[in-house]
């Protein structure tokens, strides 16, 4: 059962979900805590051709995973990258359209450090989409205490987006909340 929801996810239902919070076609987005794919492969088949994705996670073993089924998929725009967060510095700079922080959030050591190096990525029109899974018992905020975080570094929030989406290989209801860089 669980092999035909991620089935199901890589083919359909992660497109949908990330068409709905704002990706398009030909667009440069950052996957950052990519592991397998779960979001890398359906942005990929979103962008298309003129798009990147850029999937960075620490674990070897899944980005050979995620390479391996982004060729089984004809995905030839995916970029991997492996490394934490000190890696980032190694993207363009006012270059991606959307970056992507879901379920990671609560691992950044140093969040204002991080995210003001990933204001610096975002086009003016960028999204910084984040979904913090583990924000109360990993992390002791609440959303709002979240969202004020982002926008002390330069971000504006824009929207949250209540959807069901994957979570640790599992189809959970929640939510994304987006984010413009607004000093741009």
């Amino acid at each position: 059962m669980r092999d035909k929801v991620m089935i199901q996810w890589l083919e359909i239902d992660g497109a949908l979900f990330l068409k709905e919070i704002g990706l398009k076609k030909d667009d440069h987005i950052l996957d950052f805590g990519c592991r397998h794919g779960t979001y890398s492969i359906p942005a990929a088949k979103i962008i298309g051709d003129k798009g990147r994705v850029y999937a960075i996670d620490k674990e070897k073993s899944s980005l050979d995973e995620l390479m391996k089924r982004s060729s089984g998929n004809n995905l030839f725009n995916i970029t991997a990258i492996q490394g934490t967060e000190q890696v980032i510095h190694l993207l363009e700079k006012n270059n991606l359209d959307m970056i992507l922080l879901y379920d990671v959030y609560h691992l950044i050591q140093d969040r204002t450090t991080f995210l003001s190096n990933l204001h610096t990525l975002l086009k003016p029109s960028g999204i910084l989409s984040i979904y913090p899974r583990h924000h109360k018992e990993k992390m002791n905020m609440n959303i709002k205490q979240i969202i004020s975080e982002i926008e002390s570094i330069g971000f504006q929030f824009l929207t949250s987006h209540e959807k069901t989406m994957m979570h640790d290989d599992q189809l959970v209801k929640d939510t994304v909340y987006n984010f413009k860089a607004y000093d741009k």
